[in-house]
């Protein structure tokens, strides 16, 4: 089979499965105060590029704003015109949002930074350290050009533990 057509197959089924997980769970908010106060690369990162959550992601607004919370940087993605890549500008509370591609939610600013910790949506991820995304490629673009840089940072897929499977459907440009 072909690996496109499995991704998608695979994609198909981690959208209805955190559906699922997403009703059940009831708008509970996660406590990222109690799941990242022990953390070194949370604790030690200046700059944080968090998202903002569409559809049925966990919702980021409390990670948000305990990055805020922190003195820290947050900055959020935002697709370049004419690009496959991302860049990630600050964003405060009184900043302003418009409609990017995709129509999310973007700062309206150009102050790029240059994260030391990226959390990524994901739609399932494996024990393996691979994340399955909505297919774009954007976030696996991105990291690679920020390695290629030789640019140290941390990657922290954002799922509920249900959405782990066995393996994500992966090739060479997925990070």
């Amino acid at each position: 089979m072909d690996l496109s057509i499995e991704k998608k197959s695979q994609r198909k089924l981690a959208e209805k499965k955190r559906l699922l997980i997403h009703q059940s769970f009831k708008n509970r908010l996660v406590d990222f105060n109690k799941l990242l106060q022990n953390n070194k690369w949370f604790m030690e990162g200046k700059i944080i590029a968090s998202f903002l959550s569409i559809k049925t992601e966990i919702s980021t607004h409390p990670l948000n704003q305990l990055i805020w919370r922190s003195s820290k940087t947050l900055c959020l993605p935002v697709i370049k015109y004419n690009s496959d890549l991302l860049t990630f500008h600050s964003y405060k509370k009184t900043d302003r949002l418009i409609a990017g591609r995709f129509n999310v939610m973007e700062p309206d600013n150009n102050y790029e930074c240059m994260p030391d910790v990226i959390f990524v949506p994901c739609l399932a991820f494996d024990l393996f350290g691979y994340r399955l995304g909505y297919g774009g490629g954007y976030y696996d673009k991105t990291l690679a050009h920020y390695h290629s840089l030789k640019r140290s940072f941390t990657v922290i897929g954002l799922a509920y533990d249900n959405q782990q499977v066995d393996e994500v459907i992966h090739d060479y440009l997925d990070q």
